[in-house]
């Protein structure tokens, strides 16, 4: 679910945006002890939107990876008969 009050997720720095779910787990995990259920759901929205982000940057990084190792013209290197 997407939440309005959150920042532009893809402008924040991998730094960043490890620390905030660092962060919000350690509030969620707070919030579950207190009986916070309400609190808790808010909490797990935005988290899965950060947690989204970086596995969309993860996949992103891994799709360039790949092609430059499709780019970089090892395939000619290994003659196998």
């Amino acid at each position: 679910m997407f939440n309005p009050l959150l920042p532009d997720l893809s402008k924040i720095k991998n730094e960043d945006l490890d620390n905030r779910i660092f962060e919000l787990t350690k509030k969620y995990h707070i919030a579950l002890r207190l009986g916070q259920g309400g609190a808790a759901q808010q909490i797990i929205l935005n988290l899965d939107a950060f947690k989204m982000e970086q596995q969309r940057r993860q996949v992103e990084s891994m799709k360039q990876i790949e092609k430059k190792s499709n780019d970089s013209g090892m395939d000619d290197l290994i003659n196998v008969d």
